[in-house]
């Protein structure tokens, strides 16, 4: 995988409309489907304006500025999808978190 074949296209606002937020993507190979990676979805009941940018700071330690926050948490996934590719297994999205602010950003 590199990173011409990740497309995360993420509707943030829409689904947070509907309750739910995107809190991780799994990487592996699925028997049922051709897709190198699944969506983890959570219902969000409460606090869903401040959801990512509070999910983010549990993760990094700081805060975000709200305009920056879905695509810092895209560029995160993609990060994770990447790096599990290269290490051939799924790793956590908290280190994909912490590598790509430490390394890529």
């Amino acid at each position: 995988m590199n990173e011409k074949q990740v497309d995360i296209q993420i509707n943030f606002d829409s689904l947070l409309k509907q309750g739910f937020a995107v809190i991780d993507v799994r990487f592996r190979d699925y028997a049922i489907t051709k897709e190198t990676f699944k969506y983890v979805i959570i219902n969000v009941e409460r606090e869903r304006d401040d959801f990512y940018q509070n999910m983010l700071k549990s993760y990094l330690g700081r805060n975000i500025e709200g305009n920056k926050i879905y695509d810092l948490w895209t560029n995160i996934l993609k990060h994770k999808l990447q790096m599990s590719d290269k290490l051939g297994r799924d790793i956590s999205i908290k280190v994909a978190a912490l590598d790509f602010v430490e390394t890529v950003e």
